[in-house]
């Protein structure tokens, strides 16, 4: 048997968007998220949060959400119904599969992350700082973490080998046009 995948585009009629966050249905994989805009270069920027309920062939707005860029989206796989989406105005958290969102941490966010086995804790970071949440995302706290400074890019890491651990990386700026390596981080609780 061969496998062979057979491609076609369901999206010529959208808008010329970037995309930078997927989140796929736990158990309907026609129902499929997507978190707009080029989180990256800023090619493009952020028209919401897009859904489709027939695995690509239409898309709709998943709600109303004011941000130019959006990166990482999730959906709750014990409740699919709650979602999260970071964005440049913040993380957003949504419990009726998207109809709403309700922002939870107003600020810059540049990446956004779920602790392993568990959507209880999740992670989120700045430019410059991390944030933790412990209530499945309606509040978030600044991490403080001795001798960090000077960041101008954070990227954070999880992995479900061990919960426990976060990673991120940071660049700091070493002139106007150049970003320099600021260090790779660990925390352990």
């Amino acid at each position: 048997a061969s496998d062979v995948y057979k491609r076609q585009p369901l999206t010529d009629h959208l808008p010329q968007i970037g995309v930078s966050g997927i989140a796929i249905h736990p158990t309907d994989p026609n129902i499929i998220y997507i978190a707009t805009g080029d989180d990256d270069a800023g090619d493009s920027y952020a028209i919401g949060v897009m859904k489709t309920t027939d695995g690509g062939v239409t898309w709709n707005a998943a709600g109303n959400i004011s941000a130019s860029s959006m990166n990482d989206i999730f959906i709750d796989p014990n409740n699919p119904a709650i979602l999260w989406v970071a964005t440049n105005s913040g993380v957003y958290k949504s419990l009726n599969s998207g109809a709403s969102w309700s922002l939870k941490l107003a600020q810059d966010i540049k990446d956004l992350k779920i602790k392993p086995g568990t959507t209880t804790t999740m992670y989120a970071a700045t430019s410059s700082n991390v944030y933790r949440s412990i209530n499945s995302g309606d509040s978030f706290s600044q991490v403080v973490i001795s001798g960090f400074t000077g960041s101008r890019r954070i990227a954070l890491a999880v992995t479900p080998a061990n919960p426990n651990l976060v990673y991120f990386v940071s660049s700091k700026a070493t002139s106007s046009t150049d970003n320099g390596f600021n260090g790779v981080y660990k925390s352990t609780s």
